[in-house]
């Protein structure tokens, strides 16, 4: 080899080793950006798709750089690297309502537990961001060194198949199955082995120094066949087990992570309206809203005879909230003393900011993890539920939903009686809705000094008890839950609202203007409010009068069966009647005579016959005169097999012409050159003319009668 040669084979090699460390890295860097995207399928937008892309790059970035330098060097640069990238990645996501200090030392605490509790799809927050960024940039600095500084390839895929399995789990069964991302990554993978970088020993660039011949290709032929070989067995053996996992349901982290908590009043917010009836003028908070509007606090639909309370679990979301329509209403809310974690909301919010939030997907409600604060400001917008009153008016109850119907055991009795008016006064679902609002508001009076209490004793003092000895007054807690829980008696879904009259335009919401309001569920319609409370100043009449005057008027059994009150003399002369009675009772009624309904009955039965063979002639006549040509010859040799199964020959629907015209000889009924015509209608159907037609109808008008002595007197009777 000569001098000039050397150098030149130098060059080339050293060529090809860094065209295959690029190819490697952009294989390993393209990995990495799958895996974490492979998360972002359950977060909104794209926002953090271009995140987990840009740490991807830029870790490898870094340790591609660095990959000839000192091995300390690679991992204190990408720290700093990584540092910096987080810090814009949660200052691109803050939203500016808090110091950003104190948004960095939130989102770094509370990034875990918020991931896995965010309500799908996720908004990219600091807080939510934090986790996929730093695992994927993690991810692609171990896979950079393991893969290009120290030449194992392999071993560089293993961070970014962790990512991807990471991801996998965090989403769950929340997303598609993935397919293009999974085919994907294998190729990426499988081109990143296919041209493995060198080992360090080898490398040919930088200072290193090339000396002697190109090393053997033996050995690393070798190598490959082994490894191709154990990958093979492996999926012989732990394929059909991973056939079932991947036919099975993932789990969802999130049933594994305990939701935001409630506070005590906020458990039971029922208590509360004891608290703002007794001091309405306690400011609650300021609202400028874009409309008049009633702004929810709770929705209760679990009642065990205690306490009414909200069915779901909150999860953490962003400020777009899943679910709901455009939004039509908007609310700028300043806290002054509500205090409590839930969050005032027009129904339903579609999005909302200032605030952290959780959802409760049930019942469209908020709450704040951190609780509300004297000073604390959110903007929230609706897309507020319009409800058609007409529907309503003639719609059923909607019982899909088992919870909005279930009766504690162990109420009042007083309940049941009012149940029993509502269901005998009025006829329709929203009758007895309405009616039963209207009967607690003509005969309960608002109390705002009535002790707190929702319980079925409590309830039962209230509807039950006597208005000089305490009862039948009451606030709206005393009044939705009590209409809630009749309501269903009566067999209508039922749930309890807490929540704000507040007006349009801006305004200072007082402890007066809270208030609770049953609403009643109809299929089609949705969930309608009705109003219990009786109208100011208004004088009830006590419920007692109107109840005895029910009992009064509806007649017992025994009274509707004619046994009740004095006993009728059935020795009575004027009783005793010649003839048949119920014959009298029948002409003096005007009826139809039994016997007519007998001859009726019989002249029916002897019709059948001749509607029989009326519909056989029409379509025997039918199918013998429409069509082109081939048609009314293929209808003819059908009305034919169809006269041969009267007669009780049957050809089966695989026979062709000639098989079938055999079986139908054993008839003695000529059916001349049907056959033949058969098989030109079905392969020349162009060649059939309508004298073919004519004489196909001829035969199968004329068959039906030649075969008519073999068919079965009954059958030739009926049909």
């Amino acid at each position: 080899m000569t001098a000039v040669e050397i150098p030149r084979q130098r060059r080339a090699r050293r060529a090809r080793y860094r065209l295959r460390v690029a190819a490697v890295a952009a294989c390993l860097t393209l990995m990495c950006v799958l895996a974490g995207t492979v998360a972002a399928r359950v977060y909104h937008g794209r926002l953090l798709v271009l995140l987990v892309a840009g740490a991807a790059l830029g870790a490898f970035a870094i340790g591609f750089a660095l990959r000839n330098r000192p091995s300390f060097l690679a991992p204190g640069a990408s720290l700093v690297g990584l540092t910096a990238y987080l810090l814009g990645a949660i200052a691109l996501t803050a939203d500016g309502t808090e110091p950003l200090p104190a948004t960095i030392v939130d989102a770094l605490v509370n990034a875990v537990p918020r991931t896995l509790t965010a309500l799908i799809p996720v908004e990219p927050a600091p807080d939510t961001v934090v986790v996929p960024v730093f695992l994927t940039w993690l991810a692609a600095t171990l896979a950079c060194e393991f893969a290009i500084r120290y030449g194992r390839t392999l071993l560089g895929c293993l961070p970014p198949t962790l990512l991807y399995a990471a991801g996998l789990y965090l989403v769950g069964p929340n997303a598609d199955g993935g397919t293009v991302y999974a085919l994907a990554y294998c190729v990426l993978a499988a081109a990143a082995l296919a041209v493995t970088a060198a080992p360090p020993e080898r490398r040919p660039d930088g200072d290193a120094v090339v000396d002697g011949p190109a090393p053997s290709k033996a050995p690393a032929l070798m190598g490959a066949v082994v490894t191709t070989c154990v990958l093979l067995a492996a999926v012989a053996l732990l394929g059909p087990a991973a056939a079932r996992l991947v036919t099975a349901d993932p789990g969802d982290p999130r049933e594994y992570v305990e939701p935001p908590q409630l506070t005590d009043i906020d458990l039971n917010p029922l208590v509360r309206i004891a608290a703002w009836s007794k001091y309405p003028d306690q400011e609650l908070f300021e609202a400028d809203t874009s409309g008049d509007s009633w702004m929810r606090l709770a929705v209760l639909t679990e009642y065990d005879g205690t306490t009414w309370q909200a069915a779901g679990d909150f999860r953490t979301a962003g400020t777009v909230i899943p679910g709901s329509g455009d939004a039509d209403f908007s609310a700028d809310v300043e806290i002054i003393g509500l205090g409590g974690k839930l969050v005032p909301a027009a129904a339903d919010p579609a999005t909302i900011t200032g605030l952290p939030i959780a959802v409760n997907l049930a019942s469209r409600c908020l709450l704040t993890p951190d609780g509300l604060a004297t000073g604390s400001t959110y903007h929230v917008e609706s897309a507020l539920v319009a409800v058609d009153p007409a529907g309503a008016e003639t719609a059923r109850p909607n019982l899909a939903d088992g919870s909005t119907v279930a009766v504690p055991p162990g109420t009042p009795e007083i309940m049941a009686t009012i149940a029993e008016y509502v269901i005998a006064t009025y006829d329709t679902p929203f009758e007895r809705a309405q009616g039963l609002a209207d009967f607690l508001a003509q005969h309960y009076a608002y109390n705002p000094e009535a002790p707190s209490g929702h319980d079925l004793p409590a309830l039962g003092f209230f509807l039950g008890n006597p208005a000089d000895a305490g009862g039948q007054r009451g606030t709206s807690e005393h009044f939705a839950a009590a209409y809630a829980i009749i309501a269903r008696l009566v067999g209508l879904p039922s749930r309890v609202v807490v929540g704000f009259e507040v007006p349009g335009g801006s305004s200072t919401v007082t402890a007066g203007q809270g208030s609770a309001w049953p609403e009643i569920d109809f299929a089609g319609v949705g969930w309608v409010r009705f109003d219990p409370m009786p109208a100011p100043d208004a004088v009830p009449t006590p419920p007692e009068d109107t109840l005895e005057q029910m009992e009064e008027e509806t007649p017992t059994p025994e009274e509707d069966e004619g046994g009740g009150g004095e006993a009728e003399d059935f020795n009575d002369e004027a009783l005793e009647q010649d003839g048949d009675f119920d014959e009298e009772l029948a002409e003096e009624a005007g009826g139809v005579p039994l016997w007519a309904w007998y001859a009726l009955g019989a002249l029916l039965l002897a019709c059948v016959p001749l509607v029989l063979k009326a519909r056989r002639a029409l379509r025997r006549r039918r199918r013998l005169t429409r069509g082109g040509p081939a048609d009314r010859v293929a209808r003819a040799w059908a009305e034919v097999l169809a006269a041969a199964a009267r007669a009780g020959v049957r050809v089966p629907g695989h026979a062709n012409a000639e098989e079938a015209a055999a079986r139908l000889a054993s008839l003695e009924a000529d059916i001349g050159p049907l056959p033949r015509l058969v098989n030109a209608a079905a392969f020349a159907p162009g060649a059939v003319t309508e004298e073919d037609a004519r004489a196909a109808a001829a035969v199968a008008g004329e068959y039906p009668k030649r075969v008519r002595h073999q068919v079965k007197r009954w059958k030739r009777f009926l049909t």
